[in-house]
């Protein structure tokens, strides 16, 4: 008898089982009454008929030629028996619930039955579950295992007589002994699988979304492409397969090939980060993907109708897109492409292992590896992503260096200019402001000076009469030198200035000056030139009063009528009649003076009345326009 050498966890009974098994095949014609599992217990030898059992070691992976008593005549299917039972240890007490634990049977229908001392009991039919039998463990318990005496299990195994299927260690013992393995098991073989497809998928429509924001980001649709088809590729690890063979043979062709599209597109991920493409055998690879694809559906005559012949080309392909792969990561250095051909190679090992266990190299309980290649191709996937992100921050951070140093020379340019433009305007503004005084001095000054000359030279000046015109020039240069100083655009300031060069004329001719002035803003167009312009007007008509007026008192009033600033100068001389004035310069020059600053005069006088003077004045440059 062989033994399974595996010993199980102590459980709280401290009871310890060894399970051993034998072989009893039994030949069944298709439609048969030997179909019905009744009528298959009831032919089923008893365990202590010796010569119908034939010692096995589990785990059995290939069935060697058929045992004595399996007829060659053509049977369509086969029932094989494994008698399987564990001696309890003689000082363990007996046990209120044992189980019988396979982690893996593959290849066909499974039914469990107990000996109950007269007759095999059926414990367990899977018919209705042998599509998925292959990737889920076999638990069965039963009431008690007690006394020294074994436990008696028979497994069955009904699949084509010109089949294969794989059976792994049989477990029997206390179900708190066993239930950990179990339930590690579902972990790994159903649930595992779940949730690293769901994530992955997942992330897939992130990248989508992401990707139909940014289209130009290829890399983002193979992303969520390559998490699309691993989807696909381990939907039968932990999916219900359908009922119906058409429907199932389809579903099987949609998995197997979907690995294909997963080696291709993993490929094309990788060339995301390589800078040197490769046209023609990106378009074998397509053109080889499709093909498969094509030449495994699931119709009469295709030629690759084998599970394992297409597990074969695809290996083989893989091979050669993984040494490419790899080369090119050698040869550009890339950190994110290395990633990419390390998954790859990955993915390839873990193919490898399930293909042996597939064929029978590995033995039926190890469990299959190739559905968590989809979270070491998400890890890879995403260190890709972060070290591309990295690059990004960091080209953005030497190219923000560059801006920034950029900018620096070019602020340093902008203020060398600057200072250039500043040297050429004050240049220019002093090359202007010598041709204004040179101007003003040229048309008062000049003027007065070369009349002087003139009726000098004559011998028609008087000594009084020379004096006045002296005091005019001289009146005329303090104007200019007037308008120059910094008054902070105050025109009260301004006139202020008139009236203290003025007061000594004023009191000297008899003069009383009454000065009235309100707190005014100041006047934002008030420059040089304007300044130089109100102090003429201002003084002409005050030159006026003392030449002309015989006044007694002159009146000066500054104030505010918004949206005018009014200077306003009276007297009470004798005034005279505006209609009888001949038409001189004097009073057009006032206006057009006072034109030029934007502004309006107006005299008011009548014989006997004095002499009013209204100058208004805009007070914002706006109005001036």
């Amino acid at each position: 008898m062989g033994c399974l050498g595996l010993a199980l966890a102590q459980s709280a009974l401290a009871v310890q089982m060894v399970a051993q098994a034998e072989l009893h095949v039994q030949t069944l014609a298709p439609g048969g009454p030997e179909a019905d599992l009744p009528a298959l217990l009831a032919r089923l030898p008893a365990p202590a008929d010796t010569a119908a059992w034939s010692p096995v070691a589990l785990p059995q992976t290939r069935q060697p030629a058929p045992l004595s008593g399996i007829g060659s005549d053509g049977a369509a299917m086969q029932i094989w028996w494994y008698r399987v039972w564990a001696t309890p240890s003689v000082a363990a007490g007996p046990v209120r619930r044992c189980a019988l634990y396979l982690p893996r049977v593959s290849g066909g229908v499974v039914v469990v039955a107990a000996w109950n001392g007269g007759g095999w009991r059926l414990l367990s039919d899977g018919s209705d579950l042998w599509r998925e039998q292959w990737n889920r463990p076999v638990w069965v318990e039963r009431a008690a295992c007690a006394g020294p005496q074994p436990t008696e299990w028979a497994v069955g195994v009904i699949r084509r007589a010109d089949g294969q299927h794989r059976i792994s260690q049989a477990q029997i013992g206390p179900v708190p002994a066993l239930r950990p393995a179990y339930d590690l098991r579902l972990q790994l073989q159903l649930a595992g699988p779940q949730v690293g497809s769901l994530a992955f998928l997942a992330l897939g429509v992130l990248a989508l979304v992401y990707w139909v924001g940014h289209p130009r980001q290829t890399a983002f649709l193979l992303f969520a492409l390559t998490a699309a088809a691993w989807t696909l590729r381990n939907l039968h690890y932990y999916a219900t397969l359908p009922r119906g063979p058409e429907a199932l043979a389809w579903f099987w062709w949609m998995t197997n090939a979907s690995l294909a599209w997963v080696m291709a597109l993993m490929y094309l991920f990788g060339l995301q980060f390589d800078a040197r493409p490769s046209p023609r055998f990106t378009w074998a690879l397509a053109a080889f993907v499709l093909g498969v694809s094509l030449l495994s559906v699931p119709v009469a005559g295709a030629p690759l109708h084998s599970l394992l012949a297409i597990h074969l080309v695809n290996a083989g392909v893989a091979t050669l897109v993984g040494v490419l792969l790899t080369l090119r990561a050698w040869r550009s250095g890339g950190e994110a492409l290395k990633f990419i051909t390390l998954a790859f190679w990955l993915t390839e090992a873990f193919g490898l292992h399930d293909l042996l266990l597939v064929t029978g190299g590995i033995g039926p309980a190890s469990i299959y590896l190739l559905p968590y290649a989809s979270l070491v191709v998400l890890l890879a996937f995403l260190g890709a992503a972060q070290r591309r992100y990295v690059q990004a921050t960091e080209q953005a951070v030497q190219a923000n260096s560059q801006l920034e140093a950029q900018l620096a020379r070019r602020e340093e340019e902008l203020r060398q200019n600057h200072e250039r433009l500043r040297r050429v305007e004050r240049e220019q503004a002093l090359l202007l402001e010598r041709q204004r005084l040179v101007r003003e001095m040229h048309d008062g000054l000049g003027s007065n000076l070369m009349s002087a000359l003139v009726l000098a030279e004559q011998g028609r000046l008087s000594r009084d009469s020379v004096a006045g015109l002296l005091r005019e020039c001289l009146d005329d240069l303090r104007l200019v030198i007037d308008s120059l100083e910094p008054i902070g655009n105050d025109l009260v300031t301004l006139l202020a200035m008139l009236r203290h060069r003025l007061a000594r004329r004023l009191e000297a001719a008899g003069l009383t000056l009454v000065w009235e002035v309100d707190d005014l803003p100041p006047l934002d167009w008030l420059t040089p030139p304007e300044a130089l312009q109100v102090l003429r007007i201002v003084q002409e008509v005050l030159n006026n009063v003392l030449r002309h007026a015989h006044a007694r008192r002159v009146r000066i009033a500054i104030t505010q009528q918004a949206p005018v600033v009014r200077v306003l100068i009276e007297d009470d001389g004798v005034g005279f009649d505006l209609s009888q004035v001949p038409a001189g310069r004097g009073l057009r020059h006032l206006r057009e003076r006072a034109a030029r600053l934007g502004g309006t005069l107006r005299v008011d006088s009548q014989p006997g009345q004095g002499t009013r003077v209204q100058l208004d004045l805009a007070l914002q440059r706006a109005a001036l326009a």
